[in-house]
């Protein structure tokens, strides 16, 4: 009886590690009003098309703080190489909207969207 035991909490634990492990394409998706990220650098891509600076500027630091919440969520889930680098492109474009640099927000901005696409896979 106890040897079943062992074994039933062992496979347990080696589905609940590997559902954990294996989450993070569902934790990245927003859960509320604070984190939709992808919404927020979208929305960056288009103020920053129009030029509106000052938008842009908002969304990019919105961007950021939901950039934190999810974090928490995927830390165990996801590769922590794909995390610095969003972490980077975010401070990269909050850097090139404060330099007005169109080119250089946009360009982080598609590399975000492919990392984005990646992360969790």
């Amino acid at each position: 009886m106890r040897k079943w035991l062992m074994l039933a909490l062992a496979a347990l634990l080696l589905v609940f590690f590997g559902a954990v492990l294996g989450s993070g394409n569902f934790l990245k998706q927003p859960l509320g009003k604070e984190d939709r990220l992808l919404e927020a650098v979208q929305s960056i891509e288009q103020h920053i098309e129009k030029k509106n600076w000052k938008q842009a500027k908002d969304k990019v630091e919105y961007a950021s703080n939901a950039w934190r919440r999810i974090v928490n969520r995927i830390q165990y889930s996801v590769e922590r190489e794909y995390m610095y680098d969003i972490s980077g492109i975010l401070s990269r474009i909050r850097g090139g909207i404060v330099a007005k640099d169109d080119a250089a927000v946009m360009e982080e901005v598609y590399f975000f969207y492919e990392l984005w696409d990646n992360l969790g896979r």
